[in-house]
């Protein structure tokens, strides 16, 4: 094994641990940048639905799109949940009302295009992070081997 064997072995080394730093420090400042609220995104934000649930708790509440507080069923039995529990409202969800009528987290609809958008970016980074790898092990290996010579 010559030096620069080594050397690159090193380097290689270096780049990516960097590279593995650096990629990550920038997906997580995008996702606090965004402040998309990975915890509601990817739970399952239910609501009542009369066909397939029991209500057994009304509350309030002030809903987009209509005049005034309503009237909704805050906690209820899910007829195909096997655990028995009992599910409610996300605290603090503003609730928003369809053109059917229909009720839904107003959040939800632009949580989606947030998630997806910051998996492409995701997606991105990591191209970007390989081609730069890539890019700086190729410039490397070309100095050592002018070096040698």
């Amino acid at each position: 094994m010559t030096y620069s064997e080594s050397g690159f072995r090193w380097f290689r080394r270096g780049v990516t641990l960097g590279l593995i730093v650096v990629c990550n420090v920038v997906l997580l400042a995008a996702l606090w940048g965004s402040g998309l609220d990975l915890d509601f995104v990817l739970t399952t934000s239910e609501l009542y639905h009369p066909e397939s649930a029991h209500c057994v708790g009304v509350a309030w509440a002030d809903v987009s799109g209509v005049d005034g507080p309503i009237r909704v069923c805050s906690e209820w039995l899910d007829t195909t949940d096997p655990t028995g529990r009992v599910h409610s409202l996300l605290a603090g969800e503003p609730l928003a009302m369809s053109v059917e009528g229909n009720l839904y987290y107003e959040n939800a609809r632009n949580a989606d295009q947030w998630a997806l958008g910051l998996l492409l970016f995701t997606v991105a980074v990591i191209f970007l992070g390989m081609w730069t790898k890539r890019v700086l092990l190729t410039w490397y290996e070309t100095r050592l081997r002018q070096h040698e010579r």
